[in-house]
């Protein structure tokens, strides 16, 4: 038995599939918020596909969150590896320079969001969906800054518990100003 499992009555199994999972994750959140910085400056011309997919990439990059970040003890998330092994998560987010302090306030902000206006629509809320965003805080900017500290800090993790980074391509987000570019140019034909 594991020094996981003894303190926590946790099986090992879980925590290094919940590493894999939430490593997933943050490749994903990284991946979904580089294409919207890749967006920006690029202007969308009415309901174009540019507009549609940004709208999608701020949805996925809100799910993606609310799951990596919630915190029930039925939840498989950052937290519970958190809890599992303090000392391994936080020595892997201060490697990857991520503040699980100011990781704990964007979760907490998120909780109202997620349940009065963004996976439910609150009969209340249904007024003023944009005071629950305006209320937890939340800049594009430090979702970002919180993002690019999750990855990091899973894929510390993730070589420290599975022997190899996570997975996947980097994607930039350079190729968007060129299809964009793509579009105008056709748009003058």
């Amino acid at each position: 038995m594991t020094d996981i499992d003894r303190q926590h009555k946790h099986s090992n199994a879980r925590f290094l599939r919940t590493v894999q999972r939430i490593g997933a994750k943050a490749f994903w959140l990284r991946t979904n918020q580089n294409a919207i910085n890749g967006m920006k400056g690029v202007d969308a011309i009415g309901l174009d596909f540019f507009r549609v997919s940004l709208n999608a990439l701020k949805d996925a990059r809100l799910v993606r969150l609310i799951r990596v970040l919630e915190d029930h003890s039925r939840v498989a998330s950052f937290w519970y590896l958190l809890k599992c092994d303090p000392r391994l998560v936080e020595t892997a987010a201060s490697k990857g320079g991520l503040d699980l302090q100011k990781l704990r306030l964007v979760a907490n902000a998120l909780g109202p969001i997620r349940t009065k206006t963004f996976m439910h629509i609150d009969k209340d809320g249904v007024f003023d969906p944009q005071s629950f965003y305006k209320a937890g805080g939340l800049t594009h900017a430090d979702l970002d800054e919180m993002i690019e500290g999750l990855w990091r800090t899973m894929n510390h993790l993730h070589v420290e518990v599975l022997g190899r980074e996570i997975g996947g391509d980097d994607y930039s987000g350079d190729d968007i100003r060129a299809l964009a570019q793509l579009r105008d140019e056709r748009s003058c034909d």
